[in-house]
């Protein structure tokens, strides 16, 4: 029990580091919520973020709240993961790069009972980082006058997780989840003979409950294992505070608002995968998800949003069979990972997709109960045609998987 209340101890500690450490540079995260963020941990990362059927076992999965159930009774896990991010963002005449880095997510969990398990943790799930300049024009003239909008801010995740585990082949698992944290647009008007230069300030505080629900199945043939799993969240209105405020040119206020809202949404979501484990040598995992963002209106927003789509093959595997007298590399599990998503971005006849190859390994920490996962993600989101953007990324994460043994009966002569 002292352990684990160190674990929560650790957890509460950083939570303020991973509030404040969600970035983006990505123009496109000024639509919606922002720029959702992918869910799983350093395991699911290296394998294109694939993890619908991944089991909780030294490793903790938030893809799919079903997966707490197969926990081991005598350990209590938790991960932590940390991400560096190279970016070059280009147009048809215009580069810039930079580099971005952030404490990424915390988590924990553990078994109740034989039969219910459940983890809570703190994740990221959008952030909003960007500076557009545009051209607009006075209605009724040919007068024009230019904008310079820069946004910032995210949404973060404190989830809570439970499953139950239905005899030796099923799980149910739900997510219940508390989103908050500012979106912030700053709007800065160039002053023109019609006119006056202003600063509006856009500010969304969220403070929304948000649920997700997920099954897995696996069944066992021999020494290989087929398994099936699905998740899924109804389309749920945010609530939100949304404050408006207008400053002249010597920063006065001349204008300030300040109401309810519930028009950030979340549409409808599912995702199904399937897997297939020979031992310990080999994992092959594959996901399909969809969002239904074309039902999703934004009144502040005129762009027309699309269905997303995504669709992720991961997989793991042993070269060698693991021995204490091999050299360390030949203990690694290795992880490569394919993704390619098409957005629900949509502008004129061009979807903004995003795709991306990665690889990693596992590596057992001392005790072989824990473990340090690495990984490298390049990609390439959005298109340089029609006067749009194109960022090309290189992200390097790690996450550690700390696996304490804990709820153990000590007896004494």
């Amino acid at each position: 029990m002292q352990k684990l209340k160190s674990s929560i101890f650790l957890i509460l500690v950083l939570v303020k580091s991973v509030v404040n450490a969600q970035n983006t540079i990505s123009p496109y995260s000024m639509f919606g919520p922002g720029e959702l963020q992918s869910k799983g941990f350093g395991r699911s990362q290296a394998m294109g973020g694939a993890g619908i059927t991944l089991r909780s076992d030294s490793h903790l999965n938030n893809i799919n709240p079903a997966s707490y159930a197969w926990m081991d009774s005598l350990r209590i896990i938790s991960e932590i993961g940390v991400q560096g991010k190279y970016y070059n963002m280009s147009s048809s005449d215009k580069n810039q790069s930079g580099v971005s880095g952030n404490l990424n997510y915390l988590a924990l969990g553990f078994r109740y009972n034989g039969w219910m398990a459940g983890s809570f943790g703190l994740v990221p799930f959008s952030t909003v980082g960007y500076t557009v300049e545009r051209q607009n024009s006075v209605g009724g003239t040919n007068e024009k006058y230019s904008s310079v909008y820069k946004g910032e801010g995210g949404i973060s995740q404190i989830y809570f997780s439970n499953a139950v585990k239905l005899g030796k082949h099923l799980s149910l698992g739900v997510s219940a989840s508390y989103l908050f944290g500012p979106l912030t647009q700053e709007e800065n008007i160039n002053a023109t003979e019609i006119v006056p230069a202003l600063q509006i300030i856009r500010q969304d505080f969220l403070k929304s409950f948000y649920f997700e629900y997920g099954i897995q199945y696996s069944k066992q043939f021999k020494k290989s294992e087929f398994s099936l799993g699905a998740v899924f969240s109804n389309r749920q209105n945010l609530e939100s505070m949304h404050v408006l405020s207008v400053y002249d040119e010597s920063y006065s206020l001349i204008r300030g608002e300040t109401f309810d809202t519930d028009y950030l949404i979340m549409p409808m979501t599912y995702g199904v995968g399937t897997g297939f484990k020979r031992s310990d040598r080999l994992n092959v995992l594959f996901d399909y998800n969809f969002q239904q963002w074309s039902q999703a209106d934004y009144p502040t927003q005129k762009d027309e949003f699309k269905d997303l789509h995504r669709f992720t093959l991961g997989s793991e595997f042993r070269p060698w069979e693991y021995r204490v007298m091999n050299k360390g590399y030949k203990n690694w599990i290795y992880r490569l990972g394919v993704n390619y998503q098409r957005s629900y971005l949509s502008f004129g006849n061009r979807v903004i997709d995003d795709k991306s190859i990665s690889f990693g390994a596992g590596i057992s920490l001392p005790g072989k109960i824990s473990n340090f996962d690495w990984s490298v993600r390049y990609g390439q989101n959005g298109t340089k045609a029609n006067g749009l953007i194109r960022e090309d990324y290189l992200m390097f994460q790690m996450g550690f998987s700390l696996n304490e043994h804990a709820f153990i009966k000590r007896k004494f002569d």
